[in-house]
């Protein structure tokens, strides 16, 4: 698996998870013009699956396209696994941090979430997808 290879992957990740998260956006927040930051239904409770499912996708739909040009090929399993804890990971460092930085916050405008959610969805994106793969490209080394 070559470098221009997972940049490819990398910037194919980042479209996909942006227009999914842009789409769910507007469809979470789309008839508000303010958005709470907090409590269910604000912008901190839609993170959590944000970020899961970005951190999730990102990491193991690549590599699953991906597994089956490698030597050995890893195992489905722990494709799996590793997006799983990819995903818990990004959620529990992700979350409290926007919360952090929006502490004294109680609304937002929706361009303003856009604002925040977008970039945080696609260098989510950017940077899972670039762990997995040269994690599987580093193991292909590895065993060779």
């Amino acid at each position: 698996m070559s470098r221009g290879l997972i940049a490819r992957e990398t910037a194919i990740s980042m479209a996909i998870n942006s227009a999914l998260n842009y789409g769910f956006s507007l469809l979470a927040f789309g008839g508000k013009a303010e958005v709470p930051v907090w409590g269910v239904g604000g912008l901190l409770f839609d993170l959590v699956p944000t970020c899961f499912m970005i951190s999730l996708m990102g990491s193991v739909v690549p590599s699953l396209i991906k597994r089956r040009h490698l030597s050995p090929t890893p195992s489905t399993r722990f494709i799996l696994l590793r997006g799983l804890l990819l995903a818990l990971l990004a959620v529990l460092v992700l979350v409290p941090t926007v919360a952090l930085l929006l502490r004294g916050t109680e609304t937002l405008s929706l361009a303003a979430v856009l604002w925040l959610k977008l970039p945080l969805g696609a260098v989510l994106a950017c940077c899972v997808t670039l762990w997995s793969l040269r994690g599987l490209l580093h193991r292909e080394v590895s065993h060779a």
